[in-house]
C-alpha cells in the first residue's frame, strides 16, 4: 500500500460520513478488511503524516477550535485533520485558517489513532510491533508562541481578519471579530 492507497482509503470512508461517528463506523470496517501486513503499512503512512503536521500553527488552530490544546489534545486533534481527507488535511498544512470553512469542526478524534492497532491485534492475537511507530519523529517547532495572547494570534492568523469567516475557529481570540 502507497500513501495513495492509504488517503484512498480514509477519503472513501469520509466521502460517505454524516460526521465523525459515521466516519469512524466506516473507516473502521474498511481498515478490518486489510490483511495483517497492510495494517502494519497503513498504520506506518498514519503514523508518518500525523508527524509530519506537527506545528505550531497548526497547534495555534486546534486550541483556538478547541477552547484549549494540551499536548495529548493535538495528536488528537491531528488524527481529527487526517480523518478530515486528504484534500483539507493538505489545505490547513500549508494554511491552518483553511479551517474555518469546514462545517461544525469537532476537532479531536482519538479513536481514530486505534484502529489499524486493534484491527491487527484481533487478527493476529498479537500488539502491533514497535517498529512501526518507530521513524517517525517530529520536526522541529522552533520558538513558541502563547496561543492566549491575542496579539500574537492576530498576529499568525488570518483567520482574524474581518474579511474571513471566523465563525469556527477564531471565536476564542479576542482581538479577533465576532
Amino acid at each position: 500500500m502507497d500513501v495513495s492507497a492509504f488517503w484512498k482509503i480514509i477519503d472513501d470512508a469520509r466521502s460517505n460520513a454524516t460526521d465523525d461517528e459515521d466516519f469512524l463506523t466506516r473507516i473502521d470496517s474498511r481498515v478490518r478488511m486489510l490483511e495483517p501486513g497492510e495494517l502494519l503499512v497503513f498504520q506506518r503512512h498514519f503514523n508518518k503524516i500525523q508527524t509530519e503536521s506537527y506545528s505550531w500553527n497548526l497547534w495555534g488552530a486546534a486550541y483556538l477550535m478547541n477552547g484549549g490544546c494540551s499536548d495529548d489534545g493535538f495528536e488528537y486533534f491531528r488524527a481529527w485533520l487526517l480523518a478530515q481527507g486528504r484534500d483539507t488535511f493538505e489545505k490547513a498544512l500549508e494554511d491552518p485558517d483553511t479551517l474555518t470553512a469546514l462545517e461544525d469542526p469537532e476537532g479531536e478524534l482519538e479513536e481514530f489513532m486505534y484502529l489499524a492497532r486493534q484491527a491487527y491485534e484481533g487478527k493476529t492475537s498479537e500488539q502491533m510491533p514497535d517498529s512501526v511507530f518507530q521513524g517517525a519523529t517530529r520536526p522541529e517547532l522552533g520558538e513558541g508562541w502563547d496561543f492566549d495572547d491575542d496579539t500574537e494570534m492576530k498576529k499568525r492568523s488570518q483567520s482574524c481578519s474581518p474579511s474571513t469567516p471566523t465563525a469556527n475557529i477564531a471565536e476564542g481570540c479576542a482581538s479577533c471579530p465576532q
